[in-house]
C-alpha cells in the first residue's frame, strides 16, 4: 500500500520553505533590503493561491541570486543539518513520524509530496534514514537566481505521484491543509492532522465524511 505525506505542517511544525529563505536573506544586507523592498507586494502574493508561485519565486531569486546549482544544494544541506542539530526552530512531530514508520514497518511505500522546492526537502529528510521517496517543487535558473518552475500544490501533488509511477489513487494521505483536498481525495483513508470537532466537519464539507482528523 502507498501512504503519502504533506511535509510543512505535517510531519515538520512550520513552513520549512518560509525558514530556509529568511535564513538565506538575513545574512545579507543586500538581500534584506531587496526582500524588504518587493515584501509589500510578494508576500500578499503568496498568500493567494494562483499568484503564490510567482510570489514565492520573487523571494526565491532573492534569496538565491548568484548561486550555482552545487552552491544552491550546498545551502539546503547546511540549513538541514542545523535542523537536525536543532539550531532552528523547526521540528519533525513525533507523531507525524511515528505514523510514517508505521507504515513503513507494515511495509508500506512512504512518499513525500510537498510544495517546498524538492531539493530542499530531500536535504530534509535525507537525515532521517528512511526509505521515502521525495517530491517537491522543481527549481529553474533564471537571470542569475533561482525560481520555482513547477509548483507542487494542489491538484500538481496528484500528477506529480503520477508521473513518479505512483498512480491516481493511494491508500493514505496525510496533510494539514485542505489546499491539499485533492490528495485527500484520492486516498481510501485521508486524514487531517488538525484534530477536534472542527477539523471534522471540515472534511465532511470537503466531501469526505469518512476522513480522519487526527491531533498531532
Amino acid at each position: 500500500m502507498l501512504a503519502v505525506f504533506d511535509l510543512d505542517g505535517t510531519l515538520l511544525d512550520s513552513d520549512s520553505t518560509a525558514l530556509w529563505l529568511w535564513e538565506r536573506v538575513r545574512r545579507s544586507w543586500t538581500r534584506t533590503a531587496a526582500a524588504l523592498l518587493v515584501a509589500p507586494v510578494a508576500v500578499p502574493m503568496v498568500l493567494i493561491p494562483r499568484t503564490r508561485r510567482a510570489g514565492a519565486s520573487i523571494l526565491l531569486w532573492i534569496a538565491t541570486a548568484g548561486l550555482s546549482e552545487a552552491a544552491l544544494r550546498a545551502a539546503c544541506a547546511a540549513f538541514a543539518d542545523r535542523v537536525q542539530a536543532g539550531a532552528l526552530p523547526l521540528r519533525w512531530r513525533e507523531l507525524g513520524l511515528a505514523a510514517l514508520d508505521a507504515h513503513l514497518e507494515a511495509g508500506d511505500r512512504v512518499v513525500i509530496v510537498t510544495a517546498a522546492p524538492a531539493m530542499l526537502a530531500q536535504a530534509l529528510v535525507t537525515p532521517l534514514g528512511r526509505p521515502i521517496v521525495v517530491l517537491g517543487t522543481s527549481l529553474k535558473r533564471q537571470a542569475g537566481g533561482w525560481v520555482a518552475d513547477v509548483h507542487c500544490r494542489n491538484q500538481r501533488k496528484c500528477q506529480a505521484l503520477a508521473e513518479a509511477g505512483h498512480g491516481a489513487r493511494w491508500a493514505y494521505a496525510y496533510t494539514d491543509s485542505l489546499d491539499d483536498l485533492p490528495l485527500l481525495r484520492g486516498a481510501d483513508r485521508p486524514v487531517i492532522v488538525k484534530g477536534g470537532p472542527a477539523a471534522q466537519r471540515r472534511l465532511t464539507r470537503a466531501g469526505l465524511p469518512h476522513g480522519l482528523a487526527a491531533i498531532w
